[in-house]
């Protein structure tokens, strides 16, 4: 982010009626968004990871996918491709784009680690052999260019793990030599410090499926076609030596978390017990990790937790049984997470946000000016979000490892019972401020009952530093961070106590009990209090004392954790001049660009600092949203100024249909991953629009 440039003069004072129309403008785009069902949900954009598995699943169990679907597919993957001609792991393409075989610039990360638009090896082998298994031709100039960036940088042998094991199911690539995956695992004690349930909810599923996958060395059966593309993506030959004397390297433009001295340790271990697993054993612990599998399936309607992990359970289903009967069933639940049309083709997203952004337009609008269009899209909304709630607990849950989930919110729709501590928090808010102002429904106003139920369930999910996690409460030993077997990824094998996670439940928290006051029981009252104050109390310790901002986790980056932080500790009774108000009025402020907005770039989160933008690059809208509507709650006096020019800058990018332009992809998980949350940009600017008119 761009220090202490010089600030213009400040601009006129903004004409209410002009920021009113734009408001109203804004309205409308939502009204234009709105689901019939009364939610709003925006395309989670991830890459093309997703929809290349899908291939190679379909592939493998012999399912043909329809020729319209196919051409949709490559659509797709054409829209996808960076300038070198391969895949990567950002979404964000260059404003003008021209795909061709360029050779790969200087990365500016550590390691070499390929940048927002340059390939990733383990995407662009994934592009290649997806496009390949649909029936594209490998002298199309979209496959060659591929080809050739794939042999360019070392070809398959430097995969990242997760790629090995993909090619492994096609044949192209020894299982033997993937890093150990073991199921035998799932045979300890539930006590044990390495028994998979501590881990991370997608890494304990997705470990689930890929140690099936590994145990039974599950593999598509020879073809033609296989054959071909392994003499494409091996012109050298298959060499069982070279993938012995390779095994430990992984291209550095996929390489975030380097394998260290005892992950290499446990591998090595893990490769000499594999060989003396007793047969009955190996098939005891695919029995066991069998019945998690089904549990999965069955307790989500097929959908599962996301559709990585959904994915490698229908292989793990065809490898069991190709003709099991419901086969097909768990492949239709692959098509919960598809996004679809002519224009850009078949993507699968990592995420639907259907609570998640239905709760933040929700907030927006209660802040905004008395207008009937506000109270008529929030009540269509409250009709939907309480229905979205889980009522009871997952039947079965603890003997596979769910925590309570009676009382909870998830982050995709009512059809996903995977509930989450910070979407609980933001629903309950929304549904509690829509009814301070007379809009919520009626029919479906959320009860005292399943309101502290929803108080319940965020408690449950704090953690004994006082910050919150997301599905559930660490329950692994940090210790576990030097084990991470997905080198791509950084930050993945534990719940972590996250900035934005416990501000959320704290403000969440904090609005329940005022709104509860006398019906909250006296236990539960001490109780929120007690999980507040320690809360407030992360939150002040995880502020950086240099900057006084705070990194976000899940979004990139200062302006994203600040702006959680802030609403944080204001809900829970910090004054305005309170010093860590103060530090992170004071950071934004300073932060502010010629423009009036705002903007960092993601590369910050990779390494935990702040990245500036270019100074010839505009700032960008939803950061700016973020950061004006902090300065309105923090510092509305103080940051009057910024607080006008930041506004002005939205009011100037705003499209005549009332939205705003994409600019830059600004959600991210696992440090690496980059999503581009596609409502985020209707939302957060109306929001800032909203609390602007309503103060």
């Amino acid at each position: 982010m761009t220090h202490a440039q010089p600030i213009p003069d400040a601009p006129p004072s903004l004409d209410r009626d002009a920021v009113l129309d734009g408001y109203r403008r804004a309205l409308d785009a939502l009204d234009a968004a709105q689901q019939d069902k009364g939610a709003w949900a925006g395309e989670a954009i991830w890459n093309p990871m997703l929809i290349c598995q899908y291939v190679i699943c379909m592939h493998v169990v012999g399912r043909e996918i329809p020729a319209d679907r196919k051409a949709r597919i490559r659509r797709s993957l054409e829209l996808q491709r960076k300038v070198d001609g391969g895949w990567g792991m950002h979404p964000d393409l260059p404003p003008s784009q021209e795909p061709g075989p360029h050779a790969l610039p200087g990365s500016p990360l550590p390691g070499g680690l390929a940048g927002k638009y340059e390939s990733w090896l383990f995407h662009t082998l994934l592009g290649y052999v997806a496009l390949r298994l649909i029936g594209e031709d490998p002298n199309d100039p979209l496959l060659a260019d591929a080809l050739a960036w794939i042999h360019a940088h070392g070809g398959p042998y430097h995969s990242p793990t997760w790629g090995r094991a993909w090619l492994a199911l096609l044949g192209l690539y020894p299982w033997e030599q993937v890093q150990p995956l073991l199921p035998e695992l799932w045979l300890l004690p539930d006590e044990s410090p390495m028994h998979p349930r501590r881990l991370y909810c997608h890494m304990r599923l997705i470990y689930l499926g890929l140690s099936y996958l590994w145990g039974a060395h599950v593999q598509a059966k020879r073809s033609p076609l296989l054959d071909a593309l392994r003499d494409e993506l091996y012109p050298e030959g298959w060499d069982p030596e070279r993938f012995a004397a390779t095994r430990d390297e992984i291209a550095p433009t996929d390489l975030y978390e380097p394998v260290g001295a005892a992950l290499q340790w446990v591998f090595s271990g893990a490769r000499v017990l594999a060989k003396a697993v007793p047969g009955p054993i190996r098939r005891r612990a695919l029995d066991r990790a069998w019945e998690h599998i089904q549990y999965e399936f069955r307790s989500t309607d097929w959908v599962c937790l996301s559709p990585v992990n959904g994915m490698l359970f229908c292989l793990a289903t065809w490898s069991r049984d190709p003709s099991y009967p419901e086969l097909d069933r768990a492949l239709a639940g692959i098509e919960y997470w598809f996004w679809e049309d002519e224009e850009e083709g078949l993507r699968i997203c990592g995420a639907r946000s259907d609570i998640w952004d239905t709760s933040f337009v929700i907030q927006a609008l209660c802040e905004g000016p008395e207008l009937d269009a506000a109270a008529q899209l929030v009540g269509r909304a409250t009709a939907w979000l309480p229905t979205a709630q889980l009522r009871a607990d997952i039947p079965g849950g603890r003997q596979h490892y769910r925590d309570p989930a009676r009382g909870g919110w998830g982050f995709a729709n009512e059809h996903h019972p995977w509930p989450v501590s910070d979407c609980t928090a933001e629903a309950l808010e929304a549904l509690i401020h829509a009814g301070a102002r007379g809009w919520d429904d009626d029919d479906a106003r959320l009860g005292a009952d399943m309101r502290i139920a929803a108080v319940e369930f965020v408690l449950q999910r704090q953690n004994d530093d006082g910050g919150f996690g997301s599905y559930e409460s660490r329950r692994g030993s940090m210790a576990l961070r030097r084990f991470n077997p997905a080198e791509m990824y950084g930050n993945c094998m534990l719940e972590y106590s996250y900035v934005e996670c416990t501000a959320s439940c704290v403000r969440g928290l904090a609005v329940a009990r005022d709104a509860l006051g006398a019906r909250m029981p006296g236990a539960l009252h001490a109780r929120v209090h007690d999980a507040i104050e320690a809360g407030v109390r992360f939150l002040l310790a995880a502020q950086e004392p240099g900057t006084g901002a705070w990194p976000g986790f899940w979004g990139v980056n200062y302006t994203y954790g600040t702006f959680f932080a802030v609403s944080g500790l204001l809900a829970a009774g910090l004054d305005r001049e309170h010093v860590a108000i103060r530090r992170a009025a004071r950071f934004l402020i300073s932060r502010q660009r010629e423009d009036g907005g705002w903007g960092e770039r993601y590369e910050g989160v990779l390494e935990q600092r702040e990245r500036d933008l270019d100074p010839d690059e505009p700032s960008r809208v939803v950061q700016t949203a973020w950061a004006v509507l902090t300065l309105m709650q923090a510092a509305p006096e103080r940051g009057h100024e910024a607080i006008e020019r930041g506004v002005a800058f939205l009011l100037e990018r705003q499209l005549p249909e009332g939205g705003w332009p994409h600019d830059a992809a600004i959600g991210v998980f696992f440090n690496t991953a980059v999503l581009d949350y596609r409502l985020y940009k209707l939302a957060f600017p109306t929001w800032a629009l909203a609390r602007w008119l309503g103060q």
